[in-house]
């Protein structure tokens, strides 16, 4: 079994990325033979252009969540297909129980306070798996901004407080966007759920899946912290 987070900046970035997509569909065609697949999927530039039109036109954080959430759902239809389930899971009782006759179930948020990260996790905990895969457009947790700074330097492993420690003083507020909010790391936190966060590539997922060597930033139990 696996739960992936796929960033929504990696599905729909500029652009949507059709390429992306199609190979994405590929490897959940195939990946789906052997084991079940669930992916949560983010809003991404949809989610925050229409996020930001509504704080123009004067919304509250409520409802501008909501809008967040239709995004990412929007997002998460792409990857329906022949292989999984035929609808965009609503909530993660429909996405548990579509997975007793799909390898494949695909959702976008849940409801208004969570990021579609902290749905991965709630997921990943409904169904006892204790890894989630987090895909990002960065690739894992830096010591700095890696799109500002050249010498940043990639954090291989952390605990969940470092991690919190990191993020605590981010704002909540509808279409944060920062490798891992400080609810999923509560929620990773209490039922000993590791999150490994990596780029884009799909080859990189097969080898978190398969055991092999992967290039990211793992988030778990204190003694893998990062010094």
């Amino acid at each position: 079994m696996v739960v992936i987070s796929l960033g929504g900046s990696i599905v729909a970035g500029r652009e949507i990325d059709v390429k992306y997509i199609q190979e994405f569909r590929q490897f959940l065609r195939e990946e789906s033979r052997q084991r079940k697949i669930f992916v949560v999927v983010g809003g991404g530039a949809t989610a925050r252009k229409y996020i930001a039109a509504g704080k123009e036109l004067g919304l509250d954080q409520f409802t501008l969540d909501e809008i967040g959430v239709l995004a990412t759902r929007l997002n998460a239809h792409l990857l329906l297909g022949g292989y999984s389930y035929p609808m965009v899971a609503k909530s993660v009782e429909e996405a548990c129980a579509a997975s007793s006759s799909y390898n494949v179930v695909v959702m976008g948020g849940t409801e208004p306070g969570h990021t579609t990260d902290a749905v991965s996790l709630l997921l990943a905990e409904k169904l006892g798996e204790k890894r989630v895969i987090n895909m990002t457009s960065v690739g894992g947790i830096y010591d700095k901004d890696p799109r500002k700074y050249k010498d940043a330097r990639l954090i291989r492993r952390m605990s969940y407080q470092d991690a919190k420690n990191m993020f605590m003083k981010e704002k909540m507020n509808a279409g944060l966007n920062i490798p891992f909010d400080l609810l999923s790391l509560k929620i990773a936190e209490r039922s000993g759920i590791e999150i490994v966060i990596v780029g884009r590539e799909i080859a990189t997922v097969k080898e978190v899946i398969n055991g092999g060597n992967y290039q990211g930033t793992v988030i778990g139990n204190p003694n893998i912290g990062d010094k």
